[in-house]
């Protein structure tokens, strides 16, 4: 018995820690985000919306308009609205279709987005993309 007793005191510690460093995973930074992929849950906070927004005012407003309405003619391309709810209802409410389009210029579907669509993997850290991606969710 105390064998026992001696396991589940040493085995249980080691459960809950895996269990627990288990629930902090997230993606490893720079991987390509799947739709099916758990995306981690972007950060709303007022700074993550107020960097999102200088960095949507500097990169995104120039095609999607200063309030994400879009419309604009880019060449052969019409940007799209990001505001809500076209935002949600084209990207599902699915923060790593948005991150994939971001990125990688690529649709709710996988696929391309007009050239018109700078690709912005390299460019953007992925906190950067996460405050844009923060800010767009304010617009309506």
């Amino acid at each position: 018995m105390k064998q026992i007793a001696h396991r589940a005191a040493t085995i249980l510690p080691a459960i809950a820690l895996t269990l627990a460093l288990g629930a902090s995973c997230t993606l490893v930074p720079g991987a390509s985000p799947t739709p099916t992929a758990t995306a981690t849950a972007i950060a709303t906070s007022a700074a993550a919306v107020a960097q999102g927004k200088q960095l949507y005012d500097a990169n995104c407003a120039a095609c999607h308009g200063p309030d994400g309405e879009g419309g604009i003619t880019v060449g052969s391309a019409t940007s799209a609205n990001l505001r809500a709810p076209d935002l949600d209802q084209v990207y599902k409410s699915d923060d790593a279709l948005i991150r994939r389009a971001i990125l990688d210029g690529q649709d709710q579907d996988g696929e391309a987005l007009d050239p018109a669509m700078p690709r912005w993997r390299g460019k953007l850290t992925d906190t950067q993309v996460n405050d844009i991606i923060a800010y767009l969710k304010t617009l309506r």
